[in-house]
């Protein structure tokens, strides 16, 4: 099944923060760094990768698995 992308403004919504908070992630480096993929200007991310759930899940969210496709 290929991946399934989510927006900024859908991550700030699913987490209850801010979106600027978000794309201040997307641009740092190092471990506080949201995993995610750029389609050009476009930030977006596939919160059913290995990678982003163990972000998720070092930063003490452990959200139910299918709040974050759903």
């Amino acid at each position: 099944m290929p991946p399934r992308f989510i927006t900024v403004q859908d991550l700030a919504e699913l987490l209850s923060i801010k979106e600027s908070w978000i794309y201040d992630r997307t641009s740092r480096k190092g471990p506080e760094t949201i995993p995610h993929v750029k389609f050009g200007r476009q930030v977006r991310f596939d919160v059913e990768s290995e990678e982003f759930q163990a972000w998720i899940k070092s930063h003490g969210v452990v959200p139910e698995p299918r709040s974050l496709t759903a």
